[in-house]
């Protein structure tokens, strides 16, 4: 089942994966970390001596429903906010200081210490991590009227009947498409596809690479990349497509009614492009749009309020 999973933990995991284009790995930059100096006493009950051995303070930072939960005195970790951690605050106590973390041994190093803040600052994602879905379904049954907002229901659904791609297949779309490639959530096979500055350059064709996706991609950022309203036809053929991000490229009215048949996007940005009334027309007849985004296009305050009576429950940012 993936509802647990994906309702309990994607509140949580906004970050994006890959240590390349600047984003911290778990696996591969903090988890060694945390193996080598914090584990050792934050990790499941074990016995020794005949004597049952709890984690201190509560806390085990051996999997990610656990780090996620924190401590005998609540979370110790803020998603996107190193200050407000106190595990952050911890390991960074002068060395002499009473509650410094870790108690023994040396401070962790300044690079230690840059590489958890900075996942932390970025969202604490854990990618691909063997330890991402331990203990997740007790986490989950535990915190579910805590962390289940209404719109993550809304995500689980969509993922109903679909299997996670291999690790492998998501490590060559990386590669292969200069760009972001990630899970929704921790142990959800929905995807999040984003390019960034190292991928701008990337066009209509380049796209075409994202084809294995097809039925896992849920939410697409293509702004500032290169890609026309060419894009628009194969990008109708993702079934699970809720939110795609077109700002400042160059789509225009052309093929735009072919986003229509995407029957669960939800938030379609266009501002900075060519998008004008006629494109705006060919949008009214969606049942699934609930936000666009129109600053700097080419749409008018008529068509735009055109557009507003046909679809009131569009919010349209203008």
């Amino acid at each position: 089942m993936i509802t647990k999973r994906t309702v309990a933990l994607a509140f949580f995991l906004h970050a994006l994966l890959g240590a390349s284009y600047g984003q911290i790995d778990f696996e591969k930059q903090v988890w060694p970390i945390l193996q080598d100096r914090c584990v050792e006493c934050h990790k499941a009950p074990y016995e020794e001596n005949g004597r049952k051995k709890e984690p201190k303070a509560g806390l085990r930072l051996d999997g990610a429903a656990h780090i996620l939960h924190g401590g005998d005195d609540g979370r110790v970790i803020v998603p996107n906010h190193p200050s407000r951690s106190s595990f952050y605050q911890r390991i960074t106590l002068p060395a002499d200081d009473d509650d410094v973390m870790p108690p023994k041994g040396d401070p962790l190093t300044k690079p230690q210490l840059e590489i958890i803040r900075k996942w932390i600052a970025q969202g604490i994602d854990f990618g691909a991590w063997e330890g991402a879905t331990d203990g997740i379904e007790k986490f989950a049954e535990k915190n579910k009227e805590i962390y289940q907002p209404p719109h993550l229901q809304f995500y689980d659904d969509l993922a109903k009947g679909l299997k996670p791609l291999p690790k492998k297949t998501l490590e060559s779309l990386r590669e292969a498409t200069r760009a972001l490639v990630r899970p929704i959530g921790v142990g959800s096979p929905l995807l999040e596809v984003r390019y960034l500055a190292e991928s701008v350059s990337s066009g209509d064709g380049e796209l075409k690479k994202l084809a294995p996706l097809r039925q896992h991609l849920a939410k697409l950022d293509l702004s500032r990349t290169q890609v026309s309203s060419q894009s628009l036809s194969f990008l109708a053929t993702f079934p699970r497509l809720t939110r795609l991000d077109l700002r400042d490229t160059k789509v225009g009215d052309a093929h735009l009614e072919k986003l229509v048949s995407l029957l669960n996007l939800a938030y379609l940005n266009l501002v900075g492009t060519q998008v004008g009334d006629a494109g705006l027309r060919k949008l009214a007849k969606s049942k699934s749009l609930r936000e666009l985004y129109l600053w700097n296009s080419k749409a008018s305050a008529r068509g735009i309020n055109s557009l507003s009576k046909e679809l009131p429950q569009v919010k349209v940012r203008f």
